[in-house]
């Protein structure tokens, strides 16, 4: 197993985008870990750190509002590494934290073979983009096809 000792951030829609996430990060071992999403039900496990932000849903003032929460929580937490799987809840945390020193991991989701819309705003920021599917190489020319564990 790999240990990861950054502190790190998982941004992430609950659901599907998690899963993805917990999937691709398998056979790593986090010693400094925080979650950045929204509300959801989800009951966190005993001992995690998650911070709860508003779900933008591309409306302009609750865009806003994630943008604030996200800086409030950077600024918080100084994370070396983010990792995210999508979707719209993660952007201004991507950005925001690749502007602020943090290096930018961002997995492409696996449930279309089209370039997601978050992929496309966050791919300039990236330091490592990974697709799942060799068709979306086309769309995100420097992504990583992914193979195994991320780090």
């Amino acid at each position: 197993m790999m240990v990861e000792t950054r502190r790190t951030c998982w941004v992430y829609s609950p659901g599907g985008h998690l899963t993805e996430l917990e999937r691709a990060t398998a056979g790593i071992r986090f010693t400094d870990l925080y979650h950045v999403t929204f509300a959801s039900g989800r009951a966190p496990a005993p001992g995690e750190r998650i911070h709860l932000i508003c779900h933008p849903r591309r409306r302009p003032g609750r865009t806003l509002l994630n943008l604030a929460q996200s800086l409030r929580v950077l600024l918080k937490e100084r994370p070396a590494l983010i990792l995210s799987t999508g979707a719209d809840v993660a952007v201004p945390t991507l950005i925001l934290g690749r502007l602020l020193g943090a290096e930018v991991v961002f997995v492409e989701t696996g449930g279309t073979l089209e370039p997601s819309l978050t992929g496309r705003l966050v791919y300039p920021f990236c330091h490592l983009f990974v697709v799942p599917w060799p068709e979306k190489l086309a769309a995100f020319p420097r992504a990583v096809l992914a193979s195994g564990p991320l780090l």
